[in-house]
């Protein structure tokens, strides 16, 4: 079954959907359209799946190319704020 017919089936079934039917596909659709929240930036704002492994994709380079605090130097620093 290709797009179309399902698209077509979809509307069918919706068409002749109760309540709790379509409650659950608004649900699920809305799910669907909204990145899925993982967590928070420092902002408050929150941050998609994406956002975070794109991150994560980000810090990996930057210790790969000794972009990096030793925890010693975190210590030092912390000591002068």
């Amino acid at each position: 079954m290709g797009v179309p017919e399902l698209r077509n089936e979809l509307h069918d079934f919706i068409n002749q959907a109760d309540e709790r039917f379509l409650k659950m596909v608004y649900a699920m659709s809305r799910e669907y359209k909204n990145p899925v929240i993982v967590g928070y930036n420092a902002d408050g704002s929150p941050m998609s799946q994406q956002a975070l492994k794109n991150r994560v994709k980000a810090a990996s380079k930057r210790v790969k190319s000794g972009d990096f605090l030793t925890q010693e130097e975190v210590e030092s620093e912390v000591k002068n704020w």
